[in-house]
């Protein structure tokens, strides 16, 4: 009797649940999403990216991938709230300031910030220690637009060294100026390269833009905009003191061969070597990574020459900063903010970062007994095709998250890769951003673009002047050049940017 009581009991659970019901997941949940990726063999409807973060989150995404920089653009200005075609969610968004501060008035985007405590908890513990990053994604109005890419450490403009020839020679690393200028010296005249000719560059650069980073061996550090604060007050590096020694030294390591003589005159592409014949001639050189330059086997010979001190100080001015902002945002479109902000949290942890930039384990690399890791065989014979079919990191925009180097650094046999991440998180410790990440509309802006046009190429202008001879370097020369500084309105520049200041 219990037996057919049982059996009638399953029969009525079976009429009101179909077959399978407990078999299936719950439907994911579905958004759209747009955004910019001009990445080769990338293409966001087969990449293995969305699929793997939908089985890990159950969020789901019908993508639009935008190739061009320009149609982009054009779509995100057209976007308006209520609008069907409205997506939910920018992705790899490349948003300006102003265009978060228009989208937030306009009601296309939504402040994200009363959400992140809740939601976001993996990305607010970084804030929280960072707060330098919660400060560049705050618009000036106190709401949060857009979530940034958080690199650690962030992209410097670095100054290599040939450490081969500093072996050859017996040299240490040199810690200030003149030490420098010894070195490079005697690159120039002591055949360091050991292949009897006298070809060697003792300093490769590219124009006034990389040797600004110099300067910082007089105490000088500024930002593009040739401007940093020093207890509150902006002030214009050219307009400085020690500007004219920073610019006599350069002057003299011209006169004595030992800057590139191209180096006012040659682009990236053109000092590039690639020839696996060649032999190397550039004893040091300014560039972000020398393996961007050189090929791998010269690159390997380079390391970071720590900031020359000054006073007794060693400073370097922070190039980017932490935080690239503007990659995702959401609109008033979407119908569920916290899920998708769960969603996004997931890539401000390394598991998360990890499968954004180097892929899924014991699917696209596989972790072995001492904690190293490496990729398959078949992910490394066509290395390309793999990131554009399984990876959403690289190409012309950032996606949100985080740095993989933590993982980067255990890679196995990458000496390389790991040497270079250990000397940059070293070099950290000496930046310092020059001018607080700031924020401009699109009225400030073009207030002051011509400013900026017209000081700023001035200033290259007469540093390369100066530094080829073409000019004396005196008091007459300096005092004409602070006359046309003032005549071209730096007051009103150095008052402009002020202001920005007071207000943040």
């Amino acid at each position: 009797m219990r037996f057919k009581q049982a059996i009638c009991f399953l029969m009525l659970i079976l009429l009101c649940f179909p077959m399978g019901t407990f078999a299936e997941d719950p439907p994911a949940q579905t958004f759209t999403l747009a955004g910019f990726d001009n990445s080769q063999y990338r293409d966001w409807a087969t990449n293995k990216f969305f699929g793997r973060m939908e089985d890990k989150t159950g969020i789901h995404f019908e993508v639009k991938q935008y190739t061009d920089a320009a149609a982009w653009t054009k779509e995100k200005a057209a976007m308006e709230p209520g609008a069907d075609s409205l997506p939910d969610v920018l992705f790899k968004a490349r948003l300006t300031g102003d265009e978060c501060m228009n989208m937030r008035k306009s009601g296309v985007l939504i402040d994200l910030k009363p959400y992140l405590e809740t939601c976001c908890p993996n990305l607010c513990a970084i804030l929280r220690e960072k707060p330098e990053v919660l400060s560049a994604i705050t618009l000036p109005d106190g709401s949060i637009a857009a979530l940034p890419y958080i690199a650690d450490p962030s992209m410097q403009n670095y100054i290599w060294v040939n450490q081969e020839w500093l072996k050859n020679l017996r040299l240490e690393m040199p810690t200030n100026a003149q030490e420098f200028a010894d070195m490079l010296n005697a690159f120039k005249t002591r055949d360091p390269n050991r292949n009897g000719r006298a070809d060697e560059i003792p300093l490769g650069f590219l124009g006034p833009f990389d040797l600004k980073f110099l300067a910082h061996a007089f105490g000088l550090i500024a930002n593009d905009y040739n401007i940093f604060v020093e207890d509150g007050q902006v002030k214009y590096m050219p307009l400085e003191p020690n500007f004219r020694l920073f610019v006599t030294w350069c002057r003299d390591l011209r006169e004595a061969g030992l800057l590139d003589k191209n180096g006012f005159t040659l682009t990236d592409d053109m000092r590039t070597v690639t020839d696996s014949k060649a032999t190397a001639t550039y004893g040091a050189i300014i560039t972000p990574m020398a393996a961007d330059v050189f090929k791998v086997s010269w690159a390997e010979n380079y390391a970071i020459m720590p900031p020359l001190a000054y006073d007794g100080e060693q400073v370097y001015r922070d190039f980017a900063g932490p935080a690239l902002r503007g990659t995702f945002a959401i609109t008033s479109h979407c119908s569920d903010t916290e899920a998708v902000l769960r969603w996004v949290d997931s890539l401000y942890t390394l598991e998360g970062s990890v499968l954004a930039g180097i892929g899924m384990r014991d699917v696209d690399y596989l972790v072995d007994g001492d904690g190293t890791w490496r990729y398959l065989d078949a992910v490394q014979s066509s290395f390309d095709t793999f990131r554009g079919g399984s990876l959403i990191e690289g190409g012309s925009s950032e996606q949100p998250g985080i740095s993989t180097g933590e993982f980067e650094r255990l890679m196995s046999g990458s000496t390389m890769v790991t040497n270079i991440l250990n000397q940059q998180r070293e070099f950290h410790a000496f930046v310092r951003m020059p001018f607080p990440y700031y924020t401009l509309s699109r009225e400030q802006s073009e207030t002051v673009a011509p400013l900026q046009e017209q000081l700023g190429y001035y200033v290259d202008m007469q540093i390369a002047r100066w530094v080829l001879g073409e000019e004396e370097i005196s008091d007459e020369s300096f005092a004409a050049f602070e006359a046309k500084l003032e005549e071209m309105n730096v007051k009103e520049f150095l008052s402009f940017w002020q202001d920005v200041l007071n207000q943040m």
